[in-house]
């Protein structure tokens, strides 16, 4: 009954979002039915392998949605401090705000996974048919009875993904938003930037030794330190490129562009880090597959990219609109001052042009460290 008293207080944007949540549910547990239909279509001695594989590859989808659920769920309080106060005034503390909004998550990509599982069954019990021809029967299973613990926990893992990851995402002091324009910059610590730079040389040292001595494995271990240097280092680029802008005598657009980026970089560089190690990726296997002539990209790798896009540009967008909530309250005293319009859109461009070359460089080395790996 709470989310149901919740759901009337829902706004135009918030069901966009619930419904957007439960659209891309569906989709992961569609990908996650087809795989368990293909195990289930083959024989009885054949090889876990390739079901395992299926299963794999549903990974970076449920990963992607289960991201989406807690950049989501962190940005409520801020979008909605009202109702945060509200709650907050009536006895529910941070914990159980907490378990409050990952269970709002979680009853989204559930009511996803539903879905898809009666679009699954309807399907498979030939009610619904949309591909003539029965070309759907080895995805649907139709050749074997489908397992119901299975299917019940292949379905649990993506409202458990989900609202964990929304529980994960809200610390306990977003639940009473604060001004963000009056919060002081964070420096980067001497630790962050020994390990942003220490982790991608170590990363590439071990990626040039593997392919050299041709080891695949330690090749994938390689790109995968590599990749985690390189979203730590992500924010702290942003911050140096901010300092950059700063440096000197500035002008006004300068200054105000060079603070603002490093009043940005911490809360800026998650998503902007995920969206350049995805960038690459997607580039790469891309690339892959257009190489190579005996590949055929059928639709699902297709589908599977864009539900991932989706999802990181759903987080950055949603990042996008609290720092412009902030931005808006810290140029307000400015504008009231008489300062020039074109000042503080010369330093909204400066901002997004110097954030927008950590992206390509963040992109360009996971992409090349990547293709490294791949060529072992």
């Amino acid at each position: 009954m709470f989310y149901l008293r919740v759901a009337r207080g829902y706004r135009a944007l918030d069901l966009l979002r619930w419904t957007l949540t439960s659209v891309a549910s569906a989709i992961v547990a569609a990908l996650l039915l087809r795989a368990l239909g293909r195990a289930v279509s083959t024989p009885a001695p054949a090889p876990a392998g390739p079901a395992l594989d299926r299963l794999l590859w549903c990974l970076p989808a449920l990963a992607a949605v289960a991201y989406l659920a807690g950049a989501w769920a962190r940005a409520l309080p801020l979008q909605q401090p009202e109702r945060m106060t509200g709650l907050v005034a009536a006895g529910v503390g941070p914990v159980r705000m907490r378990l409050l909004l990952a269970g709002e998550m979680a009853l989204a990509c559930a009511f996803g996974a539903v879905v898809a599982l009666v679009g699954f069954l309807l399907l498979r019990a030939h009610v619904v048919d949309l591909v003539p021809g029965g070309r759907l029967d080895d995805a649907l299973g139709t050749r074997g009875s489908l397992p119901a613990a299975g299917t019940v926990t292949l379905l649990a893992l993506v409202p458990l993904f989900g609202g964990v990851a929304a529980a994960a995402a809200v610390r306990p002091s977003d639940v009473i938003p604060v001004d963000g324009s009056d919060q002081p910059q964070r420096r980067p610590t001497l630790r962050r930037i020994a390990l942003a730079a220490g982790l991608p040389a170590l990363g590439t040292l071990i990626v040039v030794t593997a392919v050299r001595v041709n080891a695949p494995e330690a090749a994938a271990v390689g790109w995968f330190v590599a990749t985690t240097g390189i979203a730590l280092a992500v924010p702290v680029l942003l911050y140096g490129a901010g300092q950059a802008l700063a440096w000197g005598r500035p002008r006004a657009t300068r200054l105000l562009a060079g603070r603002g980026l490093q009043a940005q970089a911490w809360r800026l560089g998650t998503p902007l880090a995920v969206l350049s190690v995805a960038a690459a990726l997607g580039a790469v296997a891309w690339y892959q597959y257009a190489d190579d002539p005996h590949r055929r990209l059928g639709p699902l790798p297709l589908v599977e990219a864009c539900l991932v896009a989706l999802c990181v540009l759903g987080a950055l967008l949603t990042r996008l609109a609290e720092l412009a909530g902030a931005h808006r309250a810290a140029y307000t005293p400015l504008r009231r001052m008489g300062s020039p319009t074109s000042v503080l859109q010369g330093s909204v461009a400066l901002r997004t042009a110097a954030a927008g070359a950590v992206v390509l460089a963040a992109a360009a080395g996971a992409g090349l460290l990547a293709a490294a790996a791949l060529s072992v």
